[in-house]
């Protein structure tokens, strides 16, 4: 698919290139995510990769950059100073220098919008620079990695003065590869000190940065009223699904107080505002969380109240909607039953025709 993909940004870019880009700025808005992939089989010239693709969107100063190759792609953000006077109108150069290595694009912008080539070259003194530190396995993709997050000389002299005097060959690989440049190693620093987290490894500092757990997350849960939240704690509150929004919007529907407990455990049983919603809609104004939650558990849901209500039943209670489901009474099996003349009283009656084993075959 994702040969596809590259296809296609190709043809763009040769459209772009026939008709001075006058068709750019009907091109749909590039997707902004991350994936890393790799194959050893791809080939690269001596000392640096082959062109491949790219798009980008630019909002605020910062251009966010696609980059697509014959076997992965990988978005990062980059400063339009950083970049330089770049190319509007028609097809032009640009480039970007650091210490690892130069990335060379060509295209055109135009109303914010990217699209073009690139080539990525090494810088050999670099690599062997690293290699003396004792790195070892830096092939094409984890160099491009390290020139994406700028790792350099003085940011091994940052890590050190921070506490970090050495990192292992695959710490650095998960730096480079989660991008943690230096601005983003010391928001956690702060986060950190502010927090009374202490220490913490370069492994756990990873772990946070791909669990999404960062400042600002950990800070919107202070401005939200919930306050000394262990770094454990922040970790398994990402992993759940529960952040401040998802809170809110249960707050929003009439529950004031949400704790942190109840709100993960509502995540983990699939409770969400809609749900609840539509339960108040048909008439269970006063419904708790706690039976939300249990309501959930038992594949209780409004479609399945309705249909037992459209029967002729009326006044169906929450526990009585339960019981039913637990019982494997539905408005299929009560159909059926009538259907062979079972025209019973209550829903309590027809509990006790399918306790007694008789089914609708």
């Amino acid at each position: 698919m994702k040969k596809n993909i590259i296809a296609s940004l190709s043809a763009v870019f040769l459209i772009l290139t026939l008709v001075g880009g006058k068709t750019f700025a009907q091109q749909p808005k590039p997707q902004t995510k991350h994936i890393h992939t790799h194959n050893d089989d791809q080939d690269f010239d001596n000392n640096g990769h082959l062109p491949g693709t790219w798009s980008a969107v630019i909002k605020d100063g910062v251009a966010n950059i696609e980059f697509f190759g014959e076997h992965s792609s990988d978005g990062r953000d980059f400063t339009v100073a950083e970049l330089g006077t770049l190319p509007t109108d028609k097809i032009g150069d640009f480039s970007l220098t650091r210490e690892s290595g130069k990335l060379s694009f060509r295209g055109v912008f135009q109303d914010h919008w990217g699209h073009g080539t690139y080539q990525f070259n090494e810088n050999l003194d670099f690599k062997a620079y690293l290699a003396q530190k004792g790195y070892t396995g830096l092939d094409k993709e984890l160099i491009l990695n390290i020139f994406f997050t700028d790792i350099n000389k003085n940011y091994f002299d940052f890590l050190k003065s921070n506490g970090y005097p050495s990192i292992s060959n695959n710490q650095l690989k998960d730096l480079a590869e989660q991008d943690l440049n230096r601005k983003v190693l010391e928001d956690y620093f702060n986060l950190f000190k502010t927090e009374g987290y202490g220490h913490q490894s370069i492994n756990k500092i990873v772990e946070l940065r791909e669990h999404g757990v960062n400042a600002r997350f950990v800070n919107s849960f202070h401005q939200a009223g919930y306050k000394d939240i262990p770094l454990e704690r922040a970790l398994e509150l990402r992993d759940h699904g529960v952040t401040v929004e998802y809170i809110s919007s249960i707050q929003k529907i009439g529950y004031e107080k949400v704790t942190l407990e109840r709100a993960q455990e509502l995540r983990d049983h699939g409770v969400t505002t809609e749900f609840i919603s539509d339960m108040q809609n048909i008439g269970y104004k006063d419904i708790s969380l706690e039976k939300a939650q249990e309501l959930r558990d038992h594949g209780v849901n409004p479609e399945f109240i309705k249909s037992i209500a459209a029967l002729g039943f009326k006044d169906i209670t929450l526990d009585q909607a339960q019981e039913l489901r637990d019982h494997g009474v539905n408005a299929a099996f009560i159909k059926k039953a009538q259907g062979k003349g079972m025209n019973l009283h209550s829903l309590d009656d027809y509990i006790r025709l399918r306790d007694t084993g008789f089914s609708e075959e």
